[in-house]
């Protein structure tokens, strides 16, 4: 309800600014179809994801509320991941291809997010990706969605950056000394990339924040000096040092041996190795998403290699029905077809965390 009643004027101005122009609307879709991620987005790489996100689109409850499967109860952190996957495809509340999807979707999380207290309550169900990730999981994902969407929401703006300011109360009051956000998840390093990406896009959103980006960089940082043996554990190896790459280049870590090591790695893995694509769950799915990001961002020649390699072999797994599974660990549907919708999409440079 908060932005109906806006949609209705928007509308209605829309058609008359069209016909009073003399505008070809079937000419102007076909523009706005085209993606501003330009050749890195293959023909094959866009009928996949038009596909997925038909799929998508389609485990939208009425609610707006998004189960980790079609039909399935409501999950807060699978609602908001798809979201993200709806604004990095170019949609707002107000227009784009799959506007009144969003609008539902950013609606549902802003009345969840209104019905939590005000604290971390560790009594919480449980669901899946908190287990997998850390039970703040789901609050991350909220934030950085509703972070990602604020000052495209209109009239729901003030909703939007109150819901935030809650989200990134909380999200600071749990952090950890050591930066962290705890180590009880089996993807904890996922936990506290997640956090760091809230802080930052918080701050930038102009939320006041308590917590400590820069603590949980450096708790990264520690981290990914811990030798692991990836092939005993290379599901753990691989997307710990993907997913931390995003922070440490953000960090302006590029010239740091650490960093270099854990891009020459990641790089290696997978374009030599299919386990990461063929054997993915939710947390490779994530991991390909924040790597992406930041690689896309300089044209150095080994980071060209990333986007292709990674594009070629999503889409490679994408089911027949258009959704991508997990097969191990975070194995909902919805929320692995968002995030390999994310790094699909991730060329169109729409969400502005990218820039953080």
């Amino acid at each position: 309800m908060r932005i109906r009643q806006f949609m209705l004027l928007t509308v209605i101005s829309a058609l008359l600014i069209a016909g009073f122009s003399g505008i070809n609307l079937g000419e102007e879709k076909a523009n706005e179809a085209e993606s501003p991620g330009g050749s890195k987005i293959t023909p094959a790489a866009r009928k996949s994801i038009d596909k997925g996100m038909k799929w998508l689109i389609s485990a939208i409850r009425s609610d707006g509320m998004v189960g980790p499967d079609i039909g399935q109860p409501p999950d807060l952190a699978c609602t908001a991941i798809v979201g993200m996957a709806l604004l990095s495809e170019g949609n707002t509340p107000t227009c784009g291809p799959h506007h009144r999807q969003l609008r539902k979707v950013l609606n549902a999380v802003l009345d969840k997010v209104e019905a939590l207290p005000d604290n971390d309550d560790p009594s919480r169900p449980p669901a899946l990706v908190r287990r997998k990730i850390g039970r703040n999981a789901d609050l991350f994902l909220a934030n950085l969605f509703l972070s990602q969407a604020l000052g495209e929401s209109d009239v729901a703006e003030p909703d939007v950056r109150r819901a935030i300011l809650k989200l990134s109360g909380i999200i600071c009051r749990s952090q950890g000394k050591d930066g962290t956000w705890g180590n009880e998840a089996w993807a904890p390093v996922l936990g506290t990339v997640l956090g760091w990406e809230c802080l930052r896009g918080s701050s930038a959103s102009g939320i006041p924040v308590e917590g400590s980006a820069r603590r949980a960089g450096e708790a990264l940082r520690a981290k990914l000096k811990e030798t692991t043996d990836n092939r005993a554990d290379w599901m753990q190896d691989f997307y710990k040092h993907a997913s931390s790459v995003r922070v440490l280049y953000s960090m302006k870590y590029q010239d740091d041996p650490i960093f270099k090591e854990c891009v020459k790695r990641i790089l290696k893995f997978a374009e030599e190795d299919h386990r990461p694509f063929e054997q993915a769950g939710g947390e490779e799915y994530l991991a390909f998403y924040l790597v992406t990001e930041c690689l896309l961002k300089e044209p150095q020649p080994s980071w060209e290699r990333w986007y292709p390699t990674v594009r070629n072999k999503i889409v490679r797994v994408q089911n027949a029905d258009g959704s991508w599974m997990g097969h191990h660990c975070i194995t909902d549907r919805t929320f692995c077809t968002a995030a390999a919708l994310l790094t699909l999409q991730a060329p169109n440079f729409y969400l502005p965390v990218s820039d953080l």
